[in-house]
């Protein structure tokens, strides 16, 4: 069984993900991705197969809808509570929640811009200041509301974009002075910031600060 945390307009990431596992446990995320498409409506005189198509549609979607609603916070996003298309409501809340990101995003980055290892005391202080706030960039890519090899791809870019912007974060908030010198020297090649990660940083910032003291 999986345990999903109730949507509520910031963590569509994690929920997202967890939300189509769920529908598709239940048999339903066909109907919510509208992979499965909404038969006619049966005419005046419907065959057996035609009334058993669509009354099968019917009970998925209402399926797929009315675990989605049960899977977001009372209020958060009070809107979308009324879309009566399962995908629409997916899409609403995936867009909804894209936008606030967008908008945070920035905020985040000029707490980032103001983060100085001299004013956080030692290297601890400093990725700890760091850390929840680039957990919080994170969010940004979340999950595609589409499937496409295009969507993904962009994700993907978009992920890579942040690890690299993480490391420069770490290295513009070292001090410009001579105890430093050699270490932004040999960091802030083009080529090493490409294929470092946070934690060699970390772990490098960590040795060179034992060496100044």
């Amino acid at each position: 069984m999986i345990t999903i945390t109730e949507f509520n307009g910031t963590n569509h990431a994690q929920w997202g993900a967890k939300m189509a596992l769920h529908l598709e446990q239940q048999q339903v995320y066909g109907v919510s991705k509208r992979y499965h498409d909404k038969p006619e409506e049966p005419g005046a005189h419907p065959t057996t197969t035609e009334k058993a198509a669509f009354k099968a549609w019917t009970n998925h979607h209402g399926v797929a809808k009315s675990t989605i609603r049960q899977g977001m916070e009372s209020g958060a996003h009070a809107e979308c509570m009324f879309v009566e298309n399962a995908k629409t409501l997916l899409d609403k809340l995936a867009s909804a929640c894209t936008s606030q990101l967008k908008f945070n995003i920035f905020e985040i980055r000029d707490y980032l811009w103001a983060i100085k290892l001299q004013g956080c005391k030692n290297v601890d202080n400093y990725t700890l200041q760091m850390d929840p706030k680039f957990n919080n960039c994170y969010l940004y890519v979340g999950q595609s509301t589409t499937d496409t090899d295009a969507d993904m791809d962009s994700a993907k870019t978009i992920a890579m974009m942040i690890k690299q912007e993480r490391i420069l974060y770490l290295l513009c908030g070292i001090p410009r002075n001579d105890e430093w010198k050699v270490f932004l020297q040999l960091t802030m090649d083009r080529n090493a910031m490409m294929t470092t990660t946070r934690n060699e940083i970390v772990t490098k910032l960590a040795v060179n600060e034992a060496a100044i003291k």
